[in-house]
């Protein structure tokens, strides 16, 4: 009874409950430096775009083991988890494609070129995360090709130059353990962090029958080194390594019997033994130097992003792909007048960045599949190479506002020249600090190796004709503070075209597998953000937030004008974090609601395409956690406390109620 009244009545109070997740979605907005709204650092407060920050304090109250589970709750987020604890978690900003959105994490640009250019979300777990900034919209012209929706800035705890040392381990539902430390100080003239963890669970059962359990294990760790060996210059070098390996359900597409009949499949995922390795590695040396008083500031970075996957499907076929991504990136930023921190001046920021690119594929050769076909091979090495040419002017003409104007140029080995760029400014007002926001933008995405050169067996075969995607899109936003900042409001209402999107599910019979083509005509993305944070007592924290989505596509047989599937058209979150006994206690309680989707279903024997409807669901969650000692926290959480079934992805089970329980300890620092 209860779950039918909630399920009725939150997307109501949702609706009702004003913006959501503001603009900033922790912290003091005056306060917070953001650093990927712009080539140049940005006080949150000035930066002429929607970014939302998820800090440390917010990541130890809710006490998710991994980041896609608190970004469910940011306004533009959509979370699609394909099954159990680290199956594949996609996320897609504002009604965009999962790799339109640039994912870095210390200053290393993270997706996957080997991964279709998506960002491995299931592998992203909280240990060592200091803070989470997202910014959506397009950013191509800042960042290049895979900012196409937005860019989502991972920064990780940094070592000071006292002494730190924390330590939590963790247990609870699914056999899940999951435990970790790290350490960090200064050693000799520079300061020093190391930080692990290991997550192991055994998973539940994706698919609709059967009981086998999908297992999941991530061993992450990171290395951090920096230093100032002169006033003006500052070095720093960052190593990430993650080696996870989980089981996953296969399609079932049929099989043959003992007398070499074709048993027709469901279609759907069904109980076996596929699975897949997974290693990645991010690597960043550099350093910049300071001149003139700070007016003239240079960043020399080096970077290299490493993934290597074996998969071994239900059919015992095994698959690698591999790819090493390889960038030099400079930058040069001006102070023309005056200090654009902190009031009226102008900077001028040039930067070039130069990426090489390397894919590879190995497997078994298969078929020919058709009378006078050659076989499928799909062991294959790809390059390619790219340098983007970035400008960027920020000024503040007058001290309320801020205006910016970047334009990109990208050179690419493999497709024509393009050129992006993005306008955008903000304006407070006196008084009651109202802000508007306002910016139009292009924006390119590239074909990626797997759309124009992947060979998974009787299933996909790539097309090396595509054509890059193109967008334009605007935003207007309003940020609005209430009750002497106690409470703030915010709203964005977005729209963007894209141009020759790509699609991934297009049945090619010649080949017998699916193949990538460009879709004629402009896709569609526009919708509504709003959100709410409101801080009634010094111990009571509350915040909401509710996203409208319209994302549409031209249908690849009719043109007609088609729902994209896995966005929903309504979604939102409500939060309450509350501390008592002395500050000693805390408890969040979190409410996500996701509106009914639309997903793909492909006929086994004919791979007719049909659309199903994936239902909406409520998750909540409670987390408690008490501080024992000044150096010792025991803390425990419920998640999908309603036991709500879902699905992300049709056909693939989530896992239901779960309790966890743990204890986390700290010494030297800030205790935290």
């Amino acid at each position: 009874m209860f779950r039918a009244i909630t399920r009725r009545a939150v997307p109501c109070l949702l609706a009702l409950s004003l913006p959501a997740v503001p603009a900033v979605a922790a912290d003091d907005a005056t306060n917070v430096v953001v650093v990927t709204a712009s080539r140049t650092p940005l006080p949150a407060a000035a930066a002429p775009a929607a970014v939302s920050l998820i800090d440390r304090e917010t990541i130890d109250r809710r006490q998710s083991a991994f980041a896609a589970d608190l970004l469910r709750d940011v306004p533009g987020v959509t979370v699609s988890r394909s099954g159990s604890i680290g199956a594949q978690t996609q996320l897609r900003i504002r009604g965009s494609e999962a790799n339109h959105l640039l994912v870095l994490i210390d200053g290393v640009e993270a997706n996957d070129p080997a991964g279709n250019d998506e960002f491995g979300f299931e592998q992203l777990t909280t240990a060592d995360i200091e803070r989470i900034e997202l910014v959506r919209g397009p950013q191509s012209a800042l960042w290049g090709s895979d900012a196409l929706a937005g860019v989502l800035n991972i920064v990780t705890r940094q070592p000071g130059d006292d002494f730190t040392a924390r330590a939590f381990a963790e247990g609870g539902a699914f056999d899940t353990w999951y435990a970790g430390g790290s350490a960090g100080g200064r050693i000799g003239g520079a300061r020093v962090g190391l930080s692990a963890s290991q997550l192991d669970s055994n998973g539940t059962n994706a698919s609709r029958q059967g009981g086998e359990e999908d297992g999941y294990r991530n061993r992450s760790g990171t290395l951090t080194v920096a230093g100032s060996p002169r006033e003006a210059l500052d070095l720093s070098f960052v190593a990430r390594y993650t080696d996870a390996s989980k089981e996953f359900d296969g399609i079932d597409s049929g099989s043959v019997d003992g007398d070499g009949n074709f048993i027709p499949g469901t279609g759907l995922p069904s109980d076996d033994d596929s699975r897949s390795d997974t290693q990645y590695g991010y690597v960043r040396a550099g350093g910049s130097l300071t001149l003139f008083d700070g007016a003239w500031t240079q960043r020399l970075n080096a970077a290299w992003t490493t993934t290597d996957t074996d998969t071994l499907d239900r059919d015992s076929v095994g698959s690698t792909t591999a790819a090493d991504k390889y960038g030099l990136y400079y930058q040069s930023s001006l102070r023309l007048t005056g200090n654009t921190d902190t009031g009226t001046g102008q900077t001028l920021t040039a930067a070039i960045d130069q990426e090489w690119t390397e894919f590879r594929q190995r497997g078994q050769v298969l078929g020919p599949f058709f009378p006078g076909g050659e076989p499928f091979d799909p062991n294959q090495d790809q390059d390619l190479r790219n340098t983007g040419l970035v400008a960027e002017y920020l000024a503040r003409p007058i001290d309320p506002l801020v205006v910016t104007l970047a334009a990109r140029h990208d050179l690419n080995s493999e497709f024509d020249d393009v050129t992006t760029w993005r306008a955008a400014g903000a304006w407070t007002f006196a008084g009651p600090a109202t802000r508007v926001r306002a910016s139009y933008a292009t924006g390119q995405k590239a074909p990626t190796f797997v759309e124009r050169f992947g060979f998974y067996a009787n299933q996909f075969v790539g097309n090396p004709l595509l054509k890059p995607e193109t967008s334009r899109g605007w935003e207007l936003g309003l940020d609005q503070p209430f009750a002497d900042g106690r409470v703030t409001a915010s709203a964005t209402w977005f729209h963007a075209n894209l141009e020759d999107e790509i699609n991934g599910l297009v049945f090619d019979p010649s080949a017998g597998a699916f193949t990538a083509r460009n879709l004629d005509g402009d896709s569609r993305r526009r919708g509504v953000e709003v959100g709410l944070t409101a801080n009634p007592a010094a111990s009571l924290r509350l915040s909401a937030s509710y996203t409208y989505t319209d994302s549409r596509q031209p249908d690849a047989l009719t043109g007609e004008m088609i729902r994209e599937v896995r966005r929903p058209k309504h979604a939102g979150s409500l939060n309450a974090a509350y501390q008592l006994a002395g500050g000693r206690a805390d408890v969040s309680a979190n409410l996500a609601y996701v509106g009914s989707r639309s997903d793909f279903f492909f006929d086994p024997l004919t791979f007719a395409q049909s659309t199903v409807r994936l239902d909406d669901y409520l998750l909540a969650d409670v987390a408690v956690s008490y501080r024992v000692t000044s150096t010792l926290t025991a803390y425990a959480r419920v998640e999908n406390l309603l036991d709500e079934d879902y699905e992300d992805v049709y056909g693939f089970n989530t896992p239901g109620l779960g309790a966890y329980a743990g204890l986390r300890a700290s010494f030297g620092g800030d205790g935290r």
